[in-house]
């Protein structure tokens, strides 16, 4: 297995998905630079990427956490426009990355990007 992309599309409230995608994608990361690995958000799960989001007041993991273990194994995240603008958001409202910035892309990109890796896991 050369690639992987890891998809979540469950929001970031009720159960810790984003974060086991996070998980996961960073082992995939820290198995070496052969593995090529993104996480792909779409539908309620863009809302896991939001600045300032605080699960951790309804007594839920943070992903703050989460997206400084994404960022510190370099992990790319992609999420898809539509799904942010459905929700109110804009680029403007996504977590800030050092080193890997999180790619925008159309939803009739999906297919294009699925097709680029070798496997596909659904959280």
């Amino acid at each position: 297995m050369d690639s992987v992309l890891v998809m979540c599309n469950r929001g970031p409230f009720g159960n810790n998905s984003a974060n086991e995608a996070i998980r996961l994608g960073s082992g995939f990361m820290g198995l070496g630079e052969d593995i090529n690995c993104k996480i792909l958000f779409y539908g309620d799960a863009v809302l896991s990427v939001k600045k300032n989001l605080n699960s951790g007041k309804i007594g839920m993991d943070t992903y703050e956490d989460g997206m400084e273990m994404a960022d510190l194994s370099e992990l790319p995240i992609i999420v898809i426009e539509e799904d942010l603008l459905t929700r109110g958001m804009t680029t403007a409202d996504l977590f800030e990355f050092e080193d890997v910035p999180i790619q925008v892309i159309k939803e009739n990109q999906l297919g294009e990007i699925m097709a680029q890796f070798d496997t596909v896991f659904q959280m």
